[in-house]
């Protein structure tokens, strides 16, 4: 026995009294980490995410593109798990009543759909029906949306899982951020003031699509499909017709309109007889817009006050320049600054002088044919001369502009 417990005490006494030899693993780690000061820890901590507030995480969350929401698969268990009327009697009366105001009338229980006013069952009074008539009832901002009255199903309605789909597609396409707010605003201010304004379908159309006019081996149906005396001869200009000339210049804040009466038609030159050109286009001195009533009556030649008349003329764009000349606003200076500023900012400043002048030249032309509309009688109204005279443009129906026009005579 004591044979046994002699080595034993022996040993405990070695192993109580040797220190342990360190592994070299152990000595790298504590070389290679060191105890980090406080300073340190709070700083790195202050430029990681833990430092943000619970304000920038939920905007984060509910506006950044990359935010996690996006890659949720919205599902109708996962959303009715955690957006659900027993979660939603959990929140403070406050945040209740927000989420109501949210909602439209129709996620409510006192919402009671109804016929439209002007159906005979309807139950409104005559005055009230004439009020609404063009209101939908989901637009009632006076219908009452408190949480008592919220209907629990419109939770596990599929037109709420739909609007969680649109909100997540929002939120992943940035229209929810920042950015996208404030070129809104900037759009929306641009608007008002002038500076900024949506491009015309047809000229976003022309710039992406920019095609010449079609070639033709012969120059004089080049010529006819170019111009006011092909549109004569195809029968979609005739006489008594009247070209209504509107166009705005923002740079000096006018907007000139002048209505041209056409007279006459086709005339030949003698001499040169592959000389076409328009006749008689009547209109008012001045900044006059309308022409005398007289005038526009059909088959009238006479008129009690001044008219002026300009001739050989078969361009629109001369005969802008003629009209922009007896208006007197607007100099042919100032008119091609416009469109050459027009031009200089679509192409940039690295653009070919050259390639530069010839769209100018293009959109000057394209420009006076955009500017005047073609104002006709209808078959039915050309002897009504009683009701012509009492009416605007003596009963003539708009029909279309020549830019129109000219493309239906090109594509013939």
């Amino acid at each position: 026995m004591d044979a046994d417990t002699k080595p034993t005490t022996t040993r405990a006494v070695r192993r109580s009294t040797r220190t342990p030899a360190k592994s070299p693993k152990s000595s790298a780690v504590a070389t290679a980490a060191p105890p980090e000061s406080p300073a340190a820890g709070s700083k790195r901590k202050a430029r990681g995410p833990a430092g943000k507030t619970p304000a920038e995480k939920l905007e984060y969350l509910l506006t950044n593109p990359k935010s996690k929401l996006t890659k949720v698969d919205i599902s109708v268990g996962l959303l009715f798990e955690v957006v659900n009327y027993t979660n939603f009697l959990e929140l403070s009366e406050e945040a209740q009543n927000r989420l109501c105001a949210l909602l439209p009338p129709t996620a409510f229980s006192t919402y009671s759909p109804s016929v439209c006013p002007t159906h005979p069952d309807s139950t409104l009074s005559s005055d009230s029906a004439q009020h609404g008539a063009d209101r939908m009832d989901v637009d009632d901002a006076h219908a009452e949306r408190i949480p008592a009255t919220l209907d629990p199903t419109v939770f596990t309605s599929p037109f709420f899982l739909s609007a969680a789909h649109t909100f997540q597609d929002h939120l992943f396409s940035g229209w929810l951020g920042k950015k996208a707010s404030d070129d809104l605003e900037t759009f929306k201010e641009g608007v008002r003031t002038g500076q900024m304004h949506a491009d015309w379908k047809d000229d976003a159309w022309e710039r992406d699509h920019h095609q010449p006019l079609r070639s033709t081996t012969s120059k004089k149906k080049r010529t006819e499909s170019a111009d006011l005396v092909g549109l004569v001869k195809r029968g979609l200009l005739q006489q008594g017709d009247i070209l209504a000339y509107k166009r705005s210049f923002p740079a000096l804040n006018v907007t000139v309109e002048k209505d041209v009466l056409l007279s006459a038609g086709i005339q030949i030159d003698r001499i040169v007889p592959e000389t076409h050109y328009i006749t008689g286009y009547l209109l008012s001195p001045g900044t006059v817009k309308s022409l005398p009533p007289t005038l526009l009556v059909n088959g009238s030649q006479e008129c009690d006050t001044k008219v002026l008349s300009i001739g050989d003329v078969a361009d629109p764009v001369a005969l802008e320049r003629g009209v922009l000349d007896v208006d007197g606003r607007v100099r042919p200076s100032d008119k091609y600054e416009q469109d050459a500023a027009a031009v200089a900012a679509a192409t940039g400043p690295s653009a070919d002088p050259a390639e530069v002048q010839g769209q100018v030249k293009n959109l000057i032309a394209v420009k006076a044919w955009k500017s005047f509309t073609l104002w006709r009688w209808r078959e039915e109204m050309k002897n009504q001369t009683e009701l012509q005279v009492v009416q605007e443009r003596g009963g003539r129906e708009r029909v279309a502009t020549l830019f129109y026009l000219r493309s239906c005579c090109v594509g013939s």
